[in-house]
């Protein structure tokens, strides 16, 4: 009977000391997965992802360097009443030399702003230099690049995305593409920010 009475004392002098940390657990793990509603420990990942499926058909790019605009809506979870929040992504979707598609964020990796489609770049004027003078986004390509008209940033369509001239370190994004037969649609945003 002293027994039980002593384990009994043990359990109501820990009680105290238990519900603070059986309530701090739900706390603890939306640190570690921040938009993990409360209680959804194996709920799974609330990643950013496309809010309506987009597609095109092969022949929307009859020659090779179609270039073709469109919307990407990025879906992120949020708590706030609608329980998510949508962001508008301008981008372009390319036919390159042969039958090769990829798709481009227009977001400029440099500074956030939107690129343009140049189809000839030694032609192009992006206004970052007055028209009198030549333009800082001739780049030397003989193939379309993206240019940003902030910087003149220029992108090698043919290499990749790669820059070629301006402040920018790399491409923009680059989005996913699901290719069946004759329809490609477009899955998701290359991993990272939308810059």
């Amino acid at each position: 009977m002293d027994q039980t009475r002593r384990q009994f004392l043990k359990i109501m002098a820990a009680a105290p000391l238990i519900l603070p940390f059986g309530l701090t657990a739900s706390p603890i793990m939306r640190y570690l997965k921040p938009t993990m509603k409360p209680l959804g420990f194996f709920d799974p990942s609330d990643q950013p992802c496309s809010a309506e499926q987009i597609l095109f058909m092969l022949s929307d790019f009859p020659e090779p360097w179609t270039c073709l605009p469109f919307m990407f809506n990025w879906k992120y979870t949020e708590f706030n009443p609608e329980q998510q929040v949508i962001r508008e992504i301008p981008a372009f979707i390319i036919r390159l030399q042969g039958n090769e598609i990829v798709a481009y964020s227009r977001i400029c990796p440099a500074n956030g702003c939107i690129l343009n489609y140049a189809p000839d770049p030694s032609k192009f004027h992006c206004g970052c230099v007055p028209k009198s003078q030549p333009c800082c986004c001739a780049a030397d390509l003989d193939t379309p690049a993206l240019i940003c008209p902030c910087d003149g940033s220029a992108f090698d369509l043919a290499n990749d995305g790669n820059p070629v001239q301006g402040p920018a370190r790399r491409p923009p994004r680059k989005f996913d593409l699901d290719r069946q037969r004759d329809r490609i649609a477009i899955v998701n945003l290359e991993v990272g920010s939308i810059r």
